[in-house]
This record gives structure tokens, sequence and C-alpha cells, in this order.
């Protein structure tokens, strides 16, 4: 491989050429040269990025193709620009997080393509032939192939990829794998592990004022616990991430903070508030003394602001939940673990290994710390025994979630569809290539697969002739709208009932295996029964009141009540209402799609129903919205002023669009403008 490829990383990366590669970097370059794929097991912050892109520029100079797959669309964003920076115009980048629909002639269009694993599945949804145009395929953070939610399609892809194009070079990428042998073997790739860390981590336990070392030596005292660390942090020039178990208590204690360092710390950092969200001004509360929290209920500007400020170092706290800990790069001096347990299924049990130590992997600043810090807080003589298991055992290996009904009907049809498993045989043969397989054996694969290939054929997704398959039109359509085989069932069944309401469809829509539910608590149920009753619908279970409530949400987002007033009447925040409208609209979109070939009455009714759940507003403002900058708050407010129509806007004066709030001279002309282009195309009555 000529140098000169590693030389121009090491200087766009790091900004000398000089730079000394670490022995693990030249471990694992050296098997990427010789056209090995490769698994990288070594800590936060050790460099695994350069290993990526060393393999992709390295396939790119040769006149390849490579795809980088994170596994949440914020690390996707970051890999992209640093990607395009990398680059530096040589080669073309593309990014790619939504449409699941969309076909793979993405790849024809950029040298490199950095996704999200949902993506990459659906790509290979429409045509696994795809992976024989790739020469690398990156994944990162590919511990989550062990994660309940994101594993199976994590495996499912490294998997085709494999059985389509063995020849492709994979590269892995973790900080936390126990069974990377095992994971090796697998994927056919070459190992490369260390403990290397270029910030040292020193581990500590605080335990009833004491702080207690790895070997659970007592070290020294702490007055206050928690805040005396911080503060103690704050005052050598550092910050810190404090990780609790709940958003309420990440809110209270980011509060509880601020007073704390309220004589220490002042900022003018105001929060970005957006429809009005009661998170915004919580936010001020506390951000004005240095502190925030994080967590799914903000909406993703607000995050963003948020983790901005904290890399500007204007944020000296961040209290989050421990979804932070698998997201973008945000480290910090010290971190915190608060809280060891979680409630789930109605009692409290120990978070796993995995998850301490991906948050504790976020202490220590390269380029700005000589060492990182972090404490485990107990609070009883177990929690002490947990973290030493963890200190002496480490994490726990990972291990395939693949074989369950969900997740096999799901890529079963895809298989089928794709004619990459036209027939028992080669079904049998693709999942003795899973992690599955390996761990568990095929046989539960197999006996799943027969009573799902059964289901699929029952319900005219698959025509099965002896022991070969084929994919109905309906099965294709299904397997390339990216939805779950009973999800289609159910909105074919919907699409069958007569003089169908918007409710019933949004209820409907959310007791689809697609849509992951809100919880409905005691305090949700009056409500539920009553939008049950109201729409005609009876409740079969609990998960029903949480569908109704689920539904309830989406209904208040289309009708366009006010953020605040949705998150304190359902006890929600805005990145819940973000997540569902946006399940909801994809769901919606699929019904219409399949409206066109079962009901084509109710394609349009689907059309604008998907269009309002992404811009939450009623339908008398649609054709607003399709305005540049003019947001649902915006086209409420023209609306609201006479301005109902585009012919309307286009016979607008400046002076009168700027009497209107959040409308400046400079926009009121572009909309005028962009109003009259519009009537001159005849695009709009």
């Amino acid at each position: 491989m000529p140098d000169n490829v590693l030389e121009q990383i090491k200087s766009a990366y790091f900004g000398d050429s000089n730079f000394k590669l670490y022995d693990h970097q030249k471990k694992a370059i050296e098997y990427i040269d010789s056209g090995k794929s490769v698994i990288v097991s070594v800590p936060t912050a050790s460099g695994k990025s350069l290993i990526a892109y060393y393999g992709i520029m390295r396939a790119l100079s040769m006149g390849g193709k490579a795809m980088y797959i994170a596994p949440l669309k914020a690390l996707v964003s970051e890999k992209y620009q640093e990607l395009k920076e990398l680059m530096a115009g040589k080669y073309s980048v593309g990014i790619s997080t939504g449409d699941y629909d969309s076909g793979t002639d993405i790849i024809g269009r950029y040298d490199v393509i950095v996704c999200t694993s949902e993506k990459a599945d659906s790509m290979m949804h429409h045509d696994p032939d795809y992976f024989t145009n790739l020469n690398v395929l990156v994944v990162d953070e590919i511990h989550n192939t062990g994660d309940s939610s994101r594993g199976p399609t994590i495996e499912i892809i490294c998997t085709a990829a494999l059985h389509v194009n063995p020849e492709i070079q994979l590269i892995g990428l973790s900080a936390t794998l126990k069974n990377i042998d095992e994971i090796g073997e697998w994927l056919n790739c070459e190992i490369v592990r260390s403990d290397f860390r270029p910030v040292p981590l020193k581990k500590y336990i605080l335990f009833r004022g004491a702080i207690l070392d790895e070997d659970s030596v007592e070290i020294g005292q702490v007055k206050n616990d928690i805040t005396t660390v911080v503060e103690d942090t704050i005052e050598q020039g550092g910050q810190v991430l404090v990780f609790l178990n709940t958003r309420k208590r990440a809110e209270k204690f980011s509060a509880d903070l601020a007073t704390q360092l309220s004589h220490k710390v002042n900022t003018d950092i105001k929060a970005p508030s957006e429809d009005g969200s009661r998170y915004s001004e919580m936010l001020n509360q506390t951000m004005k003394h240095g502190v925030a929290f994080h967590h799914a209920g903000l909406n993703y500007s607000l995050r963003e602001f948020i983790e901005e400020n904290f890399k500007e170092k204007k944020l000296k706290v961040l209290t989050a939940t421990p979804t932070l800990a698998a997201g973008i790069n945000l480290p910090a001096r010290t971190v915190i673990i608060r809280d060891l347990t979680r409630f789930s299924d109605g009692y409290s049990s120990y978070i796993s290994n995995m998850e301490i130590e991906q948050m504790l992997g976020r202490a220590g600043r390269p380029k700005y710390d000589k060492f990182g810090e972090s404490y485990i807080y107990c609070t009883s003589p177990g929690a002490v025994n947990k973290v030493r298991d963890f200190l002496e055992n480490g994490v726990e290996p990972v291990m395939s979630n693949l074989c369950t009904e969900k997740n096999m009907g799901f890529n079963i049809l895809a298989l089928i569809s794709t004619r990459l498993c036209p027939n028992m045989e080669s079904m049998e043969s693709f999942f003795r290539g899973t992690l599955y397989a390996r761990q568990k054996g095929e046989e539960d694969l197999i006996a799943m697969s027969e009573n799902i290939i059964r289901f699929l054929s029952d319900n005219d997704f698959i025509n099965v002739n002896g022991n070969s398959f084929r994919a109905t039109e309906f099965g294709i359509m299904t397997s390339n709208l990216y939805i779950n085989p009973r999800t289609a069932y159910a909105l074919t069944e919907l699409l069958e009932r007569e003089n169908l309401t918007e409710e019933q469809a949004i209820y409907h829509i959310c007791r689809t295996p697609d849509m992951v539910r809100l919880f409905a608590s005691q305090n949700d149920m009056e409500a539920g029964y009553s939008f049950l009753s109201e729409i005609g619908e009876s409740p079969e279970d609990d998960d029903d009141l949480n569908a109704a409530k689920t539904a309830m949400v989406i209904i208040s987002w289309l009708n366009e009540v006010p953020i605040s007033e949705i998150e304190g009447k359902f006890n929600v925040g805005y990145g819940d209402i973000e997540g569902k409208k946006a399940t909801a609209e994809w769901i919606c979109f699929a019904a219409s799609r399949l409206a066109v070939k079962y009901r084509r009455q109710y394609t349009t009714f689907f059309d604008i129903l998907s269009l309002r759940m992404r811009e939450g507003i009623k339908q008398e403002i649609v054709s607003i919205v399709a305005l540049p900058n003019i947001g649902r708050v915006r086209a409420r407010r023209l609306f609201d002023s006479g301005f109902r129509s585009i012919r309307e806007i286009a016979g607008a004066t400046i002076p009168q669009l700027t009497s209107i709030k959040g409308f400046s001279d400079n926009l009121a002309a572009k909309t005028i403008e962009y109003s009259k282009e519009l009537m001159k195309r005849n695009a709009i009555d």
C-alpha cells in the first residue's frame, strides 16, 4: 500500500504527518494491507477510527468502494463529516439515514457511504448484490450485535455481506468485546486487541463517603460524595459526565448541581425554544450555572445544542441517561455513574457490565487530559460487589438475539424476496452462517423458519412449490417497504375497512409490530378507555392501552397542540414525540403504497396523513408548509392571519407578512416570491 495514503490520513486526522501509530494500529493496518478482514477491540479514544479510515482510503485509492455503518444517526453524521474532511474532495462521501424504501443506486453515486445499520439492511432488502460492489465494510460498535433491538440487524448485514461477497474486507470496531475470538471466527477476521489507552483511566468506587480504588482499598474521604468530585474536577479545569437511570433523576440532579455551583459558574447560554417545549426553560435554569441534562425526551435540535456547548467547554457538567454513552463522542475528564440499577418489568436490577464499561469509557479527553477519572457510586455492599465483579471479570460476551419471531419473519421474507434464499436448503445454509448458529446451533432457527414460512405462505407473502419459495408482489412490496410482514398484514386488514377515520387509522398503526409504543400508566387509563370508546375500538390487553396512548400523542401532534401541552398531559418529551411520529409517518407511507394495489381510494388519505405526521399540522395548512422555511408554526400564523392559500400569500405585500410574528423582511420577500413561482408553474391552485 502506498505510504502517501497513511501520511495523508495522519496529516488530516491529527494535523501532523509525523504522528506515530500505536502498536495496535500498526498491527491492524498490516492485516488490512494483506487484504484480510480485522476486528479491533481497544478502549475508547485509542484510535480505532484511524484504522477504519485507512481501510476505506486504501480501497478507494485502488478504485474500490466502501461503506461505514454506525449505530446512531448522530454518530453517522459525525463520521460523515470526518470522512468528508479527510477525503478533501478527492473522493465522494454520501450519507444515508432515512427513506426506508429507497433503492441501492446510492452506491453508484458515491465512493463511500456512511449509514445506520437499518439503512444498510434496507439496501439489502432491495438488492443483496449491492454488497458485491463493496470492497470494504466497516461496522462500528460491533459489540451491538448482542443488543436485543439493533443486534439482529447487524448480524444479518454481516452474514448477508459475507454470503454474497466472501471477498469483502470487513473491519469491525469495538471498545468492549469479551468473546472477540468467537466473533472473529464467525466473520473470518483477524483479531487485534489491546488494553492501551493514550489517556489512562483511573477507576474508583464511592461508598459511604469513602473513595476506594480498584482493589477496594480506601484511599480517601469525600464530604459530599458526588458534589465534591464534581467541584474538584471543575476547579481543575475539567468537565464531568454524571449518568443516572431515569430522566427525572437526571433533571433533578442537574438542578441540584446547578444550585451547588451557582456561586462558582455563570454563563449566558440560552436554550433554543421550539414550539414551547417545557425542557427549554428547565435547561435555561441550570445552564446559567454550567450544568445541563441530556436524555431521549429532548428533541434532536436541543440535544445537539447541549452537545455542542459541552464540546466547546461552555457547559461544565452533563447529567445524562445511559443512552448518551452509546452516542456521539462526548468525553469528559471525569465520569460518574450515580445509578447502578434500572427498574424494568416490575423490578429493579443491576445494569450490565457492558453498559458500565461504555459509560466509563467516556472519561479522559485525548489532547486535553493526561488522565481520566471514573467513579461508581454504590449505596450498599451488594452494589460494591457488583462493581468488583465488573472490575475483575469485565464485560459480558456478545450473544446473538436473532431467533425471535419478529426478527426472523422480517428477515426471512427479505431473503426470499431478493432470491438470496429461494429454497429451504439455501435458507438453512444462510442461517448456518449466523452468529446464533455458531453459539446455539441452527435447530431453533430452522424450526422457527418453517413456522414463519407457513405464515408467509398462508397470507400471500410467498408461494411455496415443493421445497422452493418465491415472493409474491405483496411480499416484495412488504420487503422493499422495510416493514414487518405482520405490520403489512395488519395494514391490508385496515384497508378493507369502510369509512376509515383518521383516529382509527392512527390507532391501528400504533398497534403494529413496527411501532414501539409508549407506556400507559395508571394515570393514562381513563383517557385511554375513553379514546377507544370514541373510535369504536375495544382493548384486548394492556398493550392496546399503550397503543391508545401513543395514538393520542400523535393525534395531538397532528392537531397542532402545543408541545409543552402534549408533554405535560401525557408525561412525554419532545424527543418521544419526534420518535413516534417518525415511525407513524413511515408506516403511513407504507399504507399508502399498499393502498395503490389493494384499496386505491385510501392512497391519498394515507399520503396526506403521512405528510401531516412529518410536519405536525392540520390538513388546512398542508399546502402552506410546502413553502421553504415555513414550518408548522409559521404556516399556522399565516393561515390565522388570513393567508389561507398559496394564491393569497403570492398576493401579499412584504409589510403584511412582516407584521406576522417570525417573519423578517427577507423571509417575507422570499415567501412571496416562491409563492408566485408556484402560481406560474400552476403547481398550486
